[in-house]
């Protein structure tokens, strides 16, 4: 798939998680050799003299690696920080697969039997020296085709596994402008709940400067109330930060935000640029109305996309659209209405999945498109669900879930004085201890930590069977004509 615009991701390219030089290590070895114009090649001296160098070891018959090639992203920097430009980088491309002929990197020719294929003149448009030579293969880790490394002049290896596709990434990787540089990989997402949702989000940074990272000092803000302030985290350079920000259930509409405050106390230089606030709204959409209206709106590919909205396991709506395969056609990028009416004895809880058969979600679209997505409103044009970036910034799916026929919300659900659930965790059957006023009826059913409802409904009743849930946490819900009431509980 050609996309337009991708966010929040970046898309891999080898033939699957190798076994690389670690980032962050060094270079245990030297390349001395002589590429295939006959020219010295030796890295190490090139790093003795500041430079910072590039390693692309690739194979001619290798479709990834001349997919990569063709973004020409190296040329590029070559062109402006090699020798001709600013000179402080050396980009250096390695056939590495022995079994190819050097008369491979210079003509398109179809493979035999015992030697494999080249898709075609690999040197052509380009002006870094290229080496012809599987000699390096182990020094390199070298055990799939691309494989793409930064080193430094101080011999620090990173493996650009994940970022080839971002020329900032590889700027900063190259020439580090800051001893201490967080850029951002994966931010928080945003999402909709049913009943309740935890929030366990973990983004992640990666440190680009030239010297390790010991403390973090972090706000967190739910709902404009802080609740961490900072914590220590070591990162050495070329390695990602993970920021644990605990665990915490959410029963309403709540927005998280991160802030990172300082970086060891800026002893050092210190970049956080592109690092504004991360936000994230968590979204609990309630209405009372039977009568609902879904709009979903297409990228450039619908070709690819479907989706089924459900009542617990009943299926309201299983949608798939049409187009070409290679994009287009009357349902792109364009926004669908459908009616939906809500069976009176719902559970409460519609979920909605989107599903993606490319696996890089609805992503395909520009500034001229409309943003991808579903929107939920009732019978009187009133908003329930609007659009989230989690809608289209996704892998193969993602499941929506909004709230149908809620009176209350489960603060309000003052119709329950005590609940209390055993064994927990449950294996079979979980009972429910429970005061609840005189003469209210109530039915009890489980949801899913999506809201999703897995289990029948049953009435008035002080025990439900869990038997055949999978391992994981779930939520029992009794709910009346008044509301709704939620208690978490783990099935073993």
């Amino acid at each position: 798939m050609k996309h337009f615009l991708l966010l929040f991701s970046f898309s891999l390219f080898s033939f699957g998680l190798t076994a690389q030089l670690a980032s962050g290590t060094k270079l245990s070895g030297n390349i001395k050799t002589k590429d295939v114009n006959g020219k010295d090649v030796d890295i190490f001296a090139d790093l003795a003299a500041g430079k910072s160098v590039v390693i692309d070891v690739f194979a001619t018959w290798c479709g990834p690696c001349w997919g990569f090639h063709q973004t020409h992203m190296l040329e590029e920097l070559y062109e402006e920080f090699g020798p001709k430009g600013t000179d402080q980088i050396r980009v250096y491309a390695i056939e590495g697969d022995n079994s190819t002929p050097l008369t491979h990197l210079y003509n398109q020719v179809a493979g035999t039997s015992s030697v494999p294929s080249s898709i075609g003149n690999w040197v052509e448009g380009t002006t870094y020296p290229f080496i012809n030579s599987g000699s390096f293969n182990s020094l390199l880790s070298v055990t799939a085709f691309p494989t793409l490394y930064v080193i430094r002049p101080d011999k620090t290896v990173m493996s650009m596994f994940g970022y080839h596709y971002n020329k900032a990434i590889w700027e900063k990787a190259l020439l580090p402008t800051n001893e201490k540089e967080l850029v951002l990989i994966e931010g928080l997402s945003d999402r909709t709940f049913c009943v309740s949702t935890v929030f366990n989000q973990r983004p992640k940074f990666l440190n680009l400067g030239s010297k390790s990272i010991d403390v973090i000092d972090v706000s967190v803000k739910i709902n404009g109330q802080e609740t961490i302030s900072s914590f220590t985290k070591n990162a050495g350079v070329f390695q990602e930060i993970e920021l644990s920000l605990g665990s915490k259930t959410f029963r309403e509409s709540t927005e998280v935000e991160v802030i990172i405050d300082d970086i060891d106390n800026s002893t050092f230089g210190v970049s956080t640029v592109g690092l504004e606030t991360l936000s994230a709204k968590f979204q609990r959409n309630v209405t009372k109305d039977d009568e609902l209206i879904v709009k979903f709106t297409t990228d450039f590919y619908p070709v690819e996309t479907k989706f089924i909205l459900r009542d617990g396991t009943k299926s309201l709506i299983n949608h798939t659209f049409s187009g070409s395969p290679d994009g287009g056609g009357d349902d792109a990028n364009k926004t669908f209405e459908f009616p939906v009416t809500i069976d009176p004895n719902t559970s409460g809880c519609l979920s909605l999945t989107i599903s993606d058969s490319f696996g890089d979600g609805l992503t395909a679209f520009n500034d001229s498109h409309p943003v991808p997505g579903v929107e939920i409103y009732d019978s009187a044009g009133n908003l329930i669900k609007d659009k989230l970036v989690s809608d289209f910034d996704f892998t193969s799916s993602r499941i929506i879930a909004t709230v149908a026929d809620f009176t209350s919300s489960l603060g309000d659900a003052e119709f329950v004085e005590n609940l209390s659930v055993f064994p927990n965790p449950a294996t079979d059957i979980l009972n429910v201890n429970m005061i609840i006023k005189d003469g209210i009826e109530y039915q009890i059913y489980i949801s899913d930590i999506m809201g999703a409802r897995v289990s029948d409904i049953v009435k008035n009743t002080t025990f439900i069977n869990v038997a055949n849930l999978t391992s994981g946490m779930y939520f029992i819900n009794v709910q009346t004509k008044d509301g709704l009431y939620a208690h978490k509980f783990t099935k073993l």
